[in-house]
């Protein structure tokens, strides 16, 4: 009972931050960024998402793409104590999805 109710209190918090934040953070993400977050289904490996977006350049993705989704909190590693491992994966956290529903067009949905 207690985990259920900190998960719903966790869940309304995150829901309450994010409505704040997201209209200063949507006009800030660069369209590079809205690329990355819109491929971004399941945790995914760098070169998955590279790939995804037709990119070849490892470098370019990572300060152009990656980094920036990173500094604001739209993507986040799986093992952020590790980001140098072979099996570090990049997953879209709530803002970043916040960020995708509020740059879709009224009256779409996923």
């Amino acid at each position: 009972m207690t985990d259920q109710l900190t998960d719903q209190l966790t869940d309304q918090l995150t829901d309450q931050v994010t409505g704040e934040v997201i209209g200063e953070v949507t006009d800030q993400v660069d369209d590079e960024v809205r690329q990355l977050l819109s491929i971004l289904h399941a945790a995914m490996k760098r070169s998955e998402l590279q790939a995804a977006l037709g990119l070849k350049h490892a470098a370019h993705f990572r300060d152009v793409y990656l980094r920036p989704a990173l500094d604001g909190g739209l993507v986040e590693m799986t093992l952020p104590d590790k980001p140098t491992s072979r099996l570090q994966r990049y997953r879209i956290t709530a803002g970043g999805r916040a960020v995708l529903k509020a740059a879709r067009p009224p009256g779409r949905q996923p």
